[in-house]
């Protein structure tokens, strides 16, 4: 009997300093950095030719409020896109951009103890940094993007900082291809997977 009562104590105990935790963390800003496997839906000429991913690096800051089950999230992020594209005896073509994106998303995380997974989702909007396609590809390349993004992470909170894993999709919404002329469809997607740490604003 006395041990049990111990046991309800100690579990109450964990239970509500981890529920204090969580409630720090209800402000909080971090830093995240991770992979991006990133390639083109280039409509309906993908028959012509087979392509693969380009991999490269994400990663970046945030800031988060959390209403109770709700939560808000906006990200400064760097991140590595394109493709490779391989038309056989042609040989192979990769073209690479690097974005700066400003996120805004939308949270849903339910708290269990010390630990809290959630799914989210949102917009992010992209601003071309650096730009490398053979043959002068880039002149085409729009300076700006619009992505949809969708996924889910999982936050474990200690005293002072709390770390995390993110996986997401992100969904190109626009043509990326500047020229009137051009009959080319191409829109950015892929994925990304990042860790991070969060600390809380008092």
């Amino acid at each position: 009997m006395r041990k049990s009562i111990v046991m309800a104590l100690a579990l109450s105990f964990v239970f509500v300093s981890s529920a204090q935790a969580q409630v720090m963390f209800d402000r909080a800003w971090g830093v995240k950095a991770g992979v991006s496997v990133a390639e083109a839906d280039i409509g309906d000429i993908d028959e012509t030719f087979s392509q693969s991913n380009r991999t490269g690096f994400a990663g970046g800051l945030f800031f988060q409020n959390w209403w109770g089950l709700l939560g808000g999230q906006a990200e400064l992020n760097y991140i590595q896109k394109g493709s490779k594209l391989s038309f056989g005896s042609l040989g192979e073509e990769e073209t690479k951009i690097d974005y700066l994106e400003l996120a805004a998303l939308l949270k849903l995380g339910i708290p269990l103890g010390i630990v809290r997974p959630g799914v989210f989702g949102g917009i992010g909007f992209d601003i071309k940094l650096s730009c490398d396609i053979p043959d002068d590809g880039c002149d085409d390349i729009k300076s700006t993007d619009w992505v949809g993004i969708f996924g889910g992470d999982v936050a474990v909170y200690f005293d002072a900082f709390s770390i995390f894993g993110d996986a997401r999709y992100n969904l190109g919404l626009s043509n990326i291809v500047d020229d009137p002329s051009s009959i080319l469809d191409v829109k950015n997607k892929g994925w990304t997977f990042q860790a991070g740490v969060g600390f809380p604003l008092r």
